[in-house]
């Protein structure tokens, strides 16, 4: 925003990372000038329902006892249908001139309100977030502002791992930020280490609690892994490969092949092997397959297969599994 400010601003656009840079902009300037009372922001409740337009059109006019400026903002206004709209535009022509008024719009803006706020002097600034296929460079110029040196493969690395999401992507840039130090760097082998030290080893002990039977642990864990930004798909691959090894050591164990024959046979490191083949002790083919079959069935569920979204569908299947191998 302008130095000097304007009575009206409409913010709007795709770019919710930017769009929360300046309204947290807008909040430190209005506490700067007059305190916490100078701002007085409308927006849904709980994140449902729309901002309260008949709240905010009466504080518009409203007198205030504060030498400084004061400072409107409604947030969320994509909500509003055009009875709403309609009323607000209507108000936007006759604006105090001790105030700011500031409409934040999660979308493209409706015609009529770009049109009001265009006719009443009001700036208009859009973010739309970057394609997939730029965020990388956006990430390594990013990354450059905070004063860390992103490698473009590790730019890739972080947008083909936790999606083209500008907030997420953000945290985790600055996250990097304080791991690299001021003037650090950041390359792709430094990623893949630490996925390897925990993505990888937490995908590890979910398929050694799904072998086990041990549900809350599972749960616990596939909510720790969602909650660090991991795909759901990427989630199920691991956990196939895993399972599919103990379901081949398995049938080996039922034929009688002596266990350190299983061990060999199996395509991973010596020491893993010899883990899960020790993990199979109290537990049968039949329900490591059944475990198999509900992970073939969230990955159905995750390509558009149900009605609910990936996290719960994780949980779900989770818990299915977790008791056909218990």
């Amino acid at each position: 925003m302008a130095e000097e400010m304007q009575p009206l601003y409409l913010i709007a656009g795709s770019d919710t990372a930017k769009i929360d840079a300046t309204r947290a902009r807008l909040r430190a300037r209005a506490e700067r000038e007059g305190g916490t009372a100078a701002l007085e922001v409308f927006e849904p409740g709980e994140g449902r329902g729309m901002p309260d337009h008949e709240a905010l059109l009466g504080a518009i006019p409203a007198m205030s006892l504060m030498d400084s400026r004061r400072y409107l903002l409604a947030d969320g206004i994509e909500r509003w249908r055009d009875k709403q709209l309609e009323a607000v535009a209507a108000a936007l022509a006759e604006l105090p001139p001790d105030l700011t008024l500031v409409l934040i719009c999660r979308d493209k803006p409706a015609a009529k309100l770009l049109k009001a706020v265009k006719g009443a002097g009001g700036e208009v600034h859009e973010f739309e977030a970057p394609k997939a296929r730029d965020m990388p460079r956006v990430l390594v110029a990013e990354a450059q502002r905070l004063g860390l040196r992103l490698e473009p493969a590790a730019a890739r690395m972080l947008v083909d791992r936790m999606g083209a999401n500008p907030v997420r992507l953000r945290n985790e840039l600055e996250r990097l930020a304080l791991w690299a130090g001021e003037g650090g760097g950041v390359t792709a082998a430094d990623l893949e280490e630490m996925i390897t030290d925990t993505s990888e080893a937490a995908v590890w002990s979910l398929s050694d609690a799904l072998i086990e039977g041990d549900t809350a642990t599972a749960l616990r864990i596939g909510e720790r892994l969602i909650g660090q930004g991991e795909n759901v798909t990427g989630l199920i691959y691991g956990l196939a490969s895993r399972l599919r090894s103990a379901c081949a050591a398995a049938a080996q164990l039922e034929e009688g092949i002596p266990p350190n024959q299983v061990e060999s046979s199996l395509k991973m490191h010596p020491y893993a092997a010899k883990q899960l083949v020790r993990r199979l002790g109290g537990t049968d083919l039949a329900s490591l397959r059944a475990a198999m079959e509900t992970l073939a069935d969230l990955e159905l569920w995750c390509r558009g297969g149900a009605d609910y979204g990936d996290e719960l569908a994780l949980t779900i299947a989770l818990r299915k599994a977790a008791a056909g191998a218990a």
